[in-house]
């Protein structure tokens, strides 16, 4: 037998960068172990992946406490406002297949007008929705009316009593996304309003806007004739194997708490596609992965160009809308920018907190989910707040490490 001393030095090589790979994901592992019996979470999912590969991921906590059910990587639970960069991606699909532009005037393709009581000379355009800048404001006297909630229910819980009396809950009409948003929107709408709306032309003011990504959702639905569940389905779930995601429970999920660890009953929004994914931290790494690939040209879901349009900032020095907040200071279509230059999206609603960005100059990517609410009925949650920042970092540093040492492994 002939021996290759160069082929064994390779082999050895390799060994041991994947015993240091492993190393380090035990050690993070156990650092998040140690800040997850520290915190105020219940449960929660993380991932770091690049645009290749899984680099790790991990659960810790529990679903569901009562139950003592473990919290792991294929956990389902809503994901809240992440889901508004899956309406960013639908709208590049739609505009591939040519059903409108960004630049399509929003009234040229609704069964009703969205009467805008400062829209002036300017129309409302598409992309006036996807970078939250359409003048439709969130009023929450009405936008509370969209949650449902799932019977039977117990109406003697106390955190049931507190949300009905803070005005939640759906009347009972207006159940569908499309007679809500008309209802909303119209001049002869049940809940019209001028509340509605803010006092600015479109495309002049940034107003984060929960319905306005609502209505560019019920846009792909009437040019599609799919809903916009299903044409996420056909064009985003499926393709990404994320066959157990979607926008209405088919299976148990995770129980959602308070920060005090109260339990949330079960609710669902007509309202759905600003934040009613319910996805497992696991599959949501799949949807993660993609987008850094698509970043880098190199993915399956659009072309590169739409990726590029998709993750583009739509502000300038010759066009900054009021209102800009420093800290985010750019938007693409849906997906926010940060001033430290990560893209993705927060998420906050009753009972559940997730996070996913990725670093276009680090070529990694990092999610978060949890079934524990850092804001909630009484605010912001600052000791959970606190927890989930320490969280966040030690992922950073992390996914930095296994960056590097994936990158030697492949090379």
């Amino acid at each position: 037998m002939k021996f290759h001393p160069i082929k064994t030095f390779l082999s050895i090589c390799l060994l041991s960068l994947a015993a240091n790979a492993q190393s380090t994901r035990d050690s993070l592992t156990q650092l998040l172990n140690q800040q997850y019996s520290q915190s105020g979470f219940v449960g929660f999912s993380v991932a770091i992946v690049n645009k290749d590969t899984l680099l790790y991921e991990h659960g810790f906590g529990h679903a569901d406490l009562q139950r003592q059910t473990p919290y792991g990587t294929n956990t389902l639970q809503p994901i809240a406002s992440v889901s508004k960069l899956f309406i960013g991606m639908a709208v590049m699909k739609a505009l591939e297949q040519g059903l409108f532009t960004l630049d399509t005037p929003v009234n040229d393709l609704l069964p009703f007008k969205v009467a805008l009581p400062n829209m002036a000379d300017k129309p409302l355009l598409i992309k006036h929705l996807a970078t939250h800048t359409s003048g439709i404001t969130d009023n929450q006297d009405y936008y509370k009316k969209t949650y449902v909630y799932t019977p039977p229910v117990d109406v003697n819980n106390a955190l049931y009593q507190q949300i009905m009396a803070k005005g939640y809950g759906a009347t009972g009409a207006d159940t569908t996304l499309g007679a809500f948003l008309k209802s909303y929107l119209a001049a002869d709408g049940k809940f019209y309003s001028k509340k509605n709306f803010n006092k600015s032309a479109p495309g002049s003011r940034y107003d984060y806007s929960n319905i306005a990504s609502d209505l560019a959702a019920y846009l792909i639905e009437m040019k599609s004739g799919l809903s916009f569940a299903d044409y996420t389905e056909k064009y985003i779930l499926g393709p990404l194997h994320m066959d157990h995601s979607g926008w209405f429970p088919t299976a148990p999920g995770a129980t959602l708490y308070t920060g005090l660890k109260a339990p949330y009953p079960a609710y669902s929004s007509i309202c759905y596609p600003d934040g009613g994914l319910i996805t497992s931290g696991h599959e949501l790494s799949l949807f993660l992965k993609e987008n850094i690939a698509g970043h880098e040209g190199k993915g399956t879901l659009l072309s590169p160009a739409s990726y590029k349009t998709m993750l583009q900032p739509a502000f300038s020095a010759a066009y900054t809308p009021k209102n800009i907040d420093p800290n985010e200071p750019n938007i693409g279509v849906f997906y926010i920018m940060k001033k430290n230059g990560i893209i993705g999206h927060s998420g906050g609603d009753g009972g559940v907190t997730s996070f996913l960005f990725f670093n276009p100059e680090k070529g990694f990517g990092m999610l978060f989910i949890s079934n524990t609410e850092l804001e909630g009925l009484n605010g912001v949650n600052k000791n959970l707040l606190a927890d989930f920042q320490r969280i966040w970092s030690l992922m950073g540093q992390f996914g930095g490490k296994m960056q590097v040492e994936f990158g030697r492994v492949n090379n």
